[in-house]
């Protein structure tokens, strides 16, 4: 399995939302259709701006998405 770090953007509000996941294209159906996303809820909808794959490891996405995010 490999790890992705995306970036979605909504131009109805000019928002971008960064995240990481194994499958960033199923996430942005989530983050269009979901219930239970606080942030990206108030700014639907979402399009992927960029994906980057990271590796095999969680751990490593989730440390750089917060190095993408700062």
């Amino acid at each position: 399995m490999t790890f992705y770090i995306y970036i979605l953007y909504s131009e109805n509000f000019d928002k971008y939302y960064i995240g990481h996941a194994d499958d960033p294209w199923r996430r942005v159906e989530e983050h269009n259709h979901g219930k239970n996303h606080k942030f990206t809820t108030g700014y639907r909808p979402w399009e992927i701006a960029a994906v980057f794959g990271i590796g095999k490891d969680r751990g490593t996405a989730l440390k750089t998405e917060k190095w993408v995010k700062k």
